[in-house]
């Protein structure tokens, strides 16, 4: 009787489970386990996060070097041929014609024509009539006062528009009584109208208690073009120089423009994350 009674406790303590110490050695490893992964999945995101703050300040600076090399590119320059004389005098004329790009080592100014350019039809001294394959209408561009260029490959003239209706704009007589398409020495089909371009670039405190680069256009308002940049420094190239610096003996000789900008983030622990970034222009109306 003996021998049964014994198979029958071994059967029993074999599927008794776990006992106490087992489980809690099971739960210790199970959350060192968890501990471990979520050590991981934390790491993971504050990378994430750190990346996406460097991936931001990088699109910031992209887009500011862009739209300010562009504005650079262009200074003092038109849709005409850079051999078309300006005509006339006055405070814009004489930006225009003798210092396209100004300012110091925290701004700088710019004065060029728009990228858009509108075939001129027929002209007077005081009124172009503008191409209808181009337009609806005159005044899908301008406004009466914009300021204007008026050029063909010999002169270039920068009014003010008086009257804008249907395809027309009109503005002050032009000196001498010219006509712009009835020059002998100048193709008639090559004369175009286009507003002017006048922008401010510069950093200013922001609404939100940091630093953002703004623009200002024609002496509007500021406009904000990207978030977090803290500074940004302007130098200056003159023909005939192998130095930049931030105040040229002759805004006339200016050939190239070096711009250093400071951008701030924070990164997954709260601390700043600072990154400076330099790129170099050359004014494409005076180096080519």
């Amino acid at each position: 009787m003996s021998a049964p009674s014994a198979r029958v406790g071994s059967a029993g303590r074999r599927a008794a489970g776990f006992g106490l110490i087992e489980l809690l050695i099971a739960m210790v490893l199970g959350l060192v386990v968890i501990g471990a992964a979520f050590a991981i999945f934390i790491s993971s995101q504050n990378t994430y996060r750190s990346n996406e703050e460097l991936s931001r300040i990088q699109e910031s600076a992209r887009v500011a070097f862009e739209l300010m090399s562009r504005d650079i590119r262009a200074a003092g320059g038109s849709a005409c041929s850079n051999f078309s004389v300006v005509e006339g005098s006055g405070a814009v004329v004489d930006r225009f014609r003798d210092a396209a790009v100004t300012g110091d080592a925290d701004s700088l100014r710019v004065v060029s024509g728009d990228d858009a350019a509108y075939s001129v039809l027929a002209s007077t001294s005081g009124s172009v009539t503008l191409d209808p394959d181009e337009l609806d209408a005159a005044d899908d561009v301008f406004d009466v006062d914009d300021i204007i260029l008026l050029c063909n490959a010999r002169k270039t003239h920068i009014v003010q528009a008086t009257g804008v209706s249907g395809l027309t704009v009109s503005f002050a007589t032009l000196p001498g009584g010219y006509n712009p398409t009835a020059d002998e020495f100048a193709p008639p089909g090559a004369v175009v109208l286009a507003r002017l371009r006048d922008v401010n670039w510069f950093v200013q405190a922001n609404d939100r208690g940091g630093n953002s680069l703004f623009v200002s256009r024609m002496g509007g308002d500021p406009e904000e073009v990207a978030e977090g940049v803290e500074d940004l420094a302007f130098t200056y190239l003159e023909a005939g120089s192998n130095a930049y610096t931030a105040t040229p003996a002759d805004w006339r000789n200016v050939i190239a423009v070096r711009m250093t900008m400071t951008l701030q983030g924070m990164n997954a622990d709260g601390e700043a994350l600072t990154r400076t970034a330099s790129n170099v222009v050359s004014m494409r109306g005076r180096t080519l």
